[in-house]
C-alpha cells in the first residue's frame, strides 16, 4: 500500500469539484453513505482513511457517466467510443480493462444493456477511479487526458441512437469528412493502415445510404493514417498547447526559461488576462530574477503585454495577457 494515496487524490479530484471516498482491496466502499459523500465529508475521509489505497466516486452524485469495458481489447474500445462518441478521459483499469469518461447526461446504471458486448453503462452506483491499485496490487492508469479534462467532458451519445445521421447521397455531400473523422478515431487503436482500411469499408458500407467509392475511401484512409503517423492526429486525445516552429526556433535554445514560461502562460491562460507576479515565481519554483528575466524576454519579444501595471498595494498586481501574435 502507499502511505498517503487516497489523502493525496481526494485533493487532487476536489481541485476538479469531485467528492470521493477511500475503497477496500476487496472494491468495495469503505464507508457507509458512499452515494451521498460531498465535498465537506470527502475531506474529512481523507484524514481518517489517508492511507486507503483505492478511490471510490459516486457517478451521478459527481456529474460523471463511465463506460465500464470489461475486456483489454482495445478493439472493442475504439469501437465504443465510434458508437458512443470521444472522450479525452480514458482509464486502464487494475485488470486491464478500460474505463471511458463521460459528462452525466441522466444516463442509469446499465450492466450489458447489449448482451453480446462487454460493456456497462455506469451513469450511477460508483466505479474505482485511478490511481487506485485494486484488488490485484495493479494501479487504474490514465491513458488519454489528464484530471483537467474532467472539467471539459463531452456528453456520451445515446446507446441506442445511430453512431451518425445519414448523410444526402451526392459526391461532395458530407460523406467525406464524416468518414475522416471517424477514420481518425480508428486509427488511435489500429494497429497498422490495415487494420483502418478494413473499418472504414465497413463504416463506408454501413453508415451511408449511397457508399462511396472505393478508391475515395482508401483516399481518405491515407490521409488520416498520415496524420496518425506523424503525430497530426489529435481526435480524441484532449486539450493541448501548439507552439509555432518559429516561436520554437527563436525561444527554445536562447532562452529556454522564457520559452518554458509561453508554454505554462498557453496551457492555463489562453484567451484571458491574468495574473503575474511574485507568487507565480514562487509556484514555479523559480528565484524571482529568473521569473522576471523570463517574463521581460516574453514581453520585449511582444508575445506577453502588460494590461495593468498594478503597484498600487498587495491587493493591485500586475495584469498580463498573451497577445494576438501568439497562436494556440
Amino acid at each position: 500500500m502507499r502511505s498517503g494515496l487516497f489523502e493525496h487524490w481526494q485533493a487532487e479530484y476536489a481541485a476538479h469539484d469531485i467528492a470521493t471516498f477511500p475503497v477496500g482491496d476487496n472494491k468495495m466502499p469503505a464507508v457507509r453513505g458512499y452515494l451521498k459523500v460531498g465535498p465537506k465529508t470527502s475531506s474529512q475521509l481523507a484524514l481518517r482513511f489517508g492511507d486507503a489505497s483505492n478511490i471510490g466516486l459516486a457517478c451521478k452524485r459527481n456529474k460523471i457517466t463511465v463506460l465500464d469495458i470489461d475486456t483489454p481489447d482495445e478493439r472493442v474500445l475504439a469501437d465504443a467510443l465510434v458508437e458512443h462518441g470521444s472522450t479525452p478521459f480514458v482509464v486502464r483499469t487494475g485488470s486491464g480493462n478500460f474505463q471511458a469518461w463521460y459528462r452525466h447526461n441522466g444516463e442509469g446504471r446499465k450492466v450489458r444493456p447489449n448482451p453480446r458486448k462487454p460493456i456497462d453503462i455506469l451513469g450511477d452506483g460508483y466505479v474505482v477511479a485511478p490511481p487506485s491499485l485494486g484488488s490485484r496490487g495493479t494501479p487504474y492508469r490514465i491513458i488519454q487526458g489528464g484530471l483537467d479534462d474532467l472539467d471539459r467532458l463531452p456528453t456520451m451519445q445515446s446507446a441506442n441512437a445511430a453512431a451518425d445521421p445519414k448523410p444526402a447521397l451526392r459526391e461532395g455531400d458530407g460523406r467525406n469528412p464524416a468518414l475522416f473523422n471517424r477514420c481518425l478515431e480508428f486509427a488511435r487503436f489500429s494497429p497498422g493502415i490495415e487494420a483502418l482500411m478494413e473499418k472504414a469499408m465497413a463504416y463506408n458500407e454501413s453508415h451511408f445510404l449511397e457508399p462511396m467509392p472505393e478508391a475515395e475511401v482508401l483516399k481518405v484512409v491515407a490521409s488520416a493514417w498520415e496524420y496518425e503517423v506523424t503525430g497530426q492526429n489529435w481526435k480524441g486525445r484532449g486539450a493541448r498547447v501548439v507552439i509555432e516552429h518559429d516561436t520554437i526556433d527563436e525561444l527554445a535554445a536562447e532562452d529556454p526559461r522564457a520559452f518554458a514560461l509561453l508554454s505554462l502562460l498557453m496551457r492555463h491562460h489562453w484567451g484571458r488576462e491574468f495574473v503575474l507576479a511574485k507568487a507565480y515565481a514562487a509556484k514555479l519554483n523559480w528565484a524571482p530574477n529568473t521569473f522576471k528575466a523570463a517574463r521581460d524576454v516574453l514581453v520585449e519579444k511582444g508575445m506577453l503585454v502588460c494590461v495593468h501595471s498594478g503597484g498600487r498595494g498587495p491587493k493591485d498586481p500586475p495584469i498580463y495577457a498573451l497577445t494576438k501574435g501568439v497562436k494556440k
